[in-house]
């Protein structure tokens, strides 16, 4: 079954992918700003926004859906589980992908025996158990979660909330399971340019990734952005847009 995409735009073909709980939405202005200067396209992850949950529900089946309704070679930018989606695209279908910009993305979300730059086991555990008992109060908490610490916390909560209101997801623990995923290979071994930005007051992504990441991918351009949080292509707008138009520009001028 279809994904829920729209496109809209000229130019560069770009595809959103957006994070976990949330819709296409959640971009608002800044995909309307991207659209001046590329063909976009937003997509709902399967089970979430207006998208209907895929087989599944694993990695390699939501991957597949992805792609099934992507321009067949794009830039790419994904956000959280977005950017996470968007490197396992990468890594299995390489050639669809021309750049990859991922925003305020773990490759490993979950912390590891080797992985400590990224959310504690027993953190990410209470989430699972908290969802399994009420869904509405855990999607207010990591609303919460994703804005503390930005310059912009308080616009970022409110739109938040109004995407969660609207968003009406029908697989929020298979979609919350696909942050389990570790992809830590795939980006150690991409072909193409990529960037990964990051807020510095991330409570969810902490700053720390910068350094392991460009250890895994020293071709890995990387920024870290002051008083941001989770969602700095919110509270850092203008920043975010010009790292995103350099890097595709560069990229298509390279050919």
């Amino acid at each position: 079954m279809s994904l829920w995409h729209e496109t809209r735009g000229i130019g560069p073909d770009l595809v959103l992918l957006h994070g976990w709980g949330l819709s296409s939405a959640i971009w608002g202005d800044f995909a309307d700003r991207l659209t001046e200067q590329y063909r976009v396209t937003l997509i709902d992850l399967p089970g979430l926004g207006r998208s209907l949950p895929v087989g599944d529900m694993s990695l390699d089946v939501v991957v597949e859906a992805l792609l099934a309704v992507a321009p067949e070679r794009a830039h790419w930018l994904g956000w959280s589980l977005g950017g996470q989606l968007a490197l396992a695209l990468a890594q299995q279908a390489s050639e669809r992908v021309k750049s990859l910009s991922l925003i305020a993305a773990n490759p490993c979300f979950v912390a590891r025996d080797d992985w400590s730059c990224a959310m504690a086991p027993e953190v990410f555990g209470a989430f699972v158990e908290s969802l399994a008992d009420n869904e509405a109060k855990t999607l207010q908490r990591f609303a919460a979660l994703q804005t503390r610490g930005s310059v912009r916390a308080r616009d970022e909560l409110k739109q938040l909330k109004a995407v969660i209101a609207n968003a009406k997801p029908q697989a929020l623990a298979p979609a919350l399971m696909l942050l389990k995923s570790d992809l830590r290979p795939a980006l150690a071994t991409l072909g193409c340019p990529a960037q990964l930005i990051l807020g510095a007051e991330d409570q969810l992504v902490p700053q720390a990734l910068a350094a392991e990441a460009q250890h895994l991918n020293n071709n890995l351009s990387v920024e870290v952005l002051e008083q941001g949080a989770h969602l700095p292509f919110i509270s850092h707008a203008d920043r975010v847009l010009a790292s995103i138009q350099r890097q595709v520009d560069a990229t298509d001028a390279a050919g």
